[in-house]
């Protein structure tokens, strides 16, 4: 009777701490959300010092209009690219935290903006992700990859 005992204790304490530890993840995804909407915001106002607060300057980054490229090249360019962009509205939809391990997630999501850059249609919708990792107790993205939202084939 007591062996019964210790293994009901036993899965009740595993069942309380796994709900603890599902919260944290909750807390953290929608952490890992606004700061990803941060750093888009940040793109959209020219604010450097606020996308450089959450990204990874040693990451990388790939996208149809760069192609592979370092986040300390686009930083570079990024006073530049800010200034030839000219975003009236972007919002995050269809967001999904996959994680890899206790300190690595993976944000996918659906990205719509209206706006031009050099006098251009911004491409809209993409499919984006970022790759976050937490560094010295804090998040940051690490990775990040857009892919344009193609139309289906017409039908025959």
């Amino acid at each position: 009777m007591m062996k019964l005992f210790r293994l009901l204790m036993v899965g009740v304490v595993t069942v309380a701490g796994g709900s603890t530890l599902w919260a944290q993840d909750a807390q953290t995804e929608k952490a890992i959300i606004a700061n990803e909407r941060a750093i888009n915001e940040a793109v959209a106002k020219g604010n450097l010092a606020g996308f450089k607060q959450y990204v990874a300057l040693d990451g990388w980054s790939i996208d149809p209009m760069m192609g592979r490229a370092s986040i300390a090249d686009f930083v570079k360019g990024f006073d530049a690219m800010t200034k030839d962009t000219k975003m009236t509205s972007w919002d995050i939809t269809d967001d999904k935290v996959q994680w890899v391990d206790a300190n690595t997630a993976v944000h996918t999501y659906k990205w719509t903006a209206k706006g031009t850059y050099q006098g251009q249609p911004i491409p809209s919708p993409l499919w984006a992700s970022t790759v976050w990792t937490k560094k010295a107790g804090k998040w940051t993205a690490v990775f990040h990859q857009e892919s344009t939202e193609l139309a289906p084939p017409a039908k025959k």
